[in-house]
């Protein structure tokens, strides 16, 4: 009898040690989150992309914009110079995606009968 006994309680004091243990009201916040916002702005030709942490996971809603060496920087979306980037940014994800561009002819060659020299 003594063995069941001895499992309840164990199984018992394991689930209130596990309590004791994990911190109360712990959050798990992604690393796709901003804590703070950068206090300088970004060169804008150094960014790349750029991606929208929400309210919904994150504690503050931020854009992490990521750079040509791939460094991250979070921006406060009020800012203006966070919106022209993501418009300059989404713009030209539209332009490079909208399939092939036709290739121009920058110059005309031509060749004349007497020498070998292109104009």
């Amino acid at each position: 009898m003594a063995g069941p006994r001895m499992i309840v309680l164990g199984l018992l004091l394991l689930a209130f040690c596990a309590h004791c243990i994990s911190p109360t009201g712990s959050v798990i916040i992604p690393s796709s989150c901003c804590m703070s916002f950068t206090s300088k702005k970004i060169q804008e030709n150094r960014v790349v992309s750029y991606q929208v942490a929400n309210r919904s996971v994150c504690p503050k809603a931020g854009v992490i914009f990521t750079t040509k060496k791939g460094l991250k920087f979070c921006g406060d979306p009020k800012q203006a110079w966070v919106q022209k980037y993501i418009r300059n940014l989404d713009a030209k994800r539209k332009r490079s995606s909208s399939g092939p561009r036709p290739v121009g002819v920058k110059g005309v060659i031509q060749r004349h009968c007497g020498n070998n020299t292109a104009f």
